[in-house]
């Protein structure tokens, strides 16, 4: 069920999208240019917004959440990276506990990417680091779409949040 890829370049940008519920807002959208991967942590529910995301950046990595079935994409995603692997699975199999769960299945990882939830969450406290870039449609936003930028400089890696309140 899970597919294996790589990220060759050390420089690199992801965007990290989740729980789009068939929405995907358009300032995250404007942020996403063709030297850009993208992750989708599931719940994506229309698979025009996987098309155009795969128009628009260098390669889009995909999971099915809960409210998916597309045949095209796994329900884990195992990305190869100088930084490691990054595990994109949607999560809602490791509920109540999520990040105790994610770091027991894939121990070995860098970064568990997840969804689900609708919370941004950024924990780098012990590896492998677990995020969650939150809602990055208009359901269930906590006050506004968001998403998380992971950018790599050789060895060194910078997580940012990036939340877009609404007007």
């Amino acid at each position: 069920m899970s597919n294996h890829n790589s990220i060759l370049e050390k420089n690199f940008r992801i965007i990290i999208i989740s729980d789009t519920h068939g929405y995907l807002d358009s300032k995250i959208l404007n942020l996403i240019n063709e030297n850009d991967y993208v992750i989708h942590a599931g719940d994506i529910m229309d698979s025009n917004i996987i098309d155009s995301l795969k128009v628009i950046s260098k390669h889009t990595f995909a999971v099915n959440g809960n409210n998916d079935n597309f045949d095209f994409i796994n329900d884990v995603e195992i990305i190869e990276s100088n930084l490691g692997k990054i595990v994109v699975t949607h999560g809602h199999k490791h509920s109540p506990r999520y990040h105790e769960s994610l770091r027991a299945e894939f121990s070995d990882a860098f970064l568990v990417v997840y969804g689900h939830t609708h919370k941004h969450i950024v924990d780098t406290t012990i590896k492998p680091y677990i995020v969650n870039p939150g809602a990055s449609g208009k359901v269930r936003t906590q006050g506004g779409a968001s998403c998380l930028l992971l950018e790599s400089n050789n060895q060194n890696f910078s997580i940012q949040l990036k939340k877009f309140m609404n007007s």
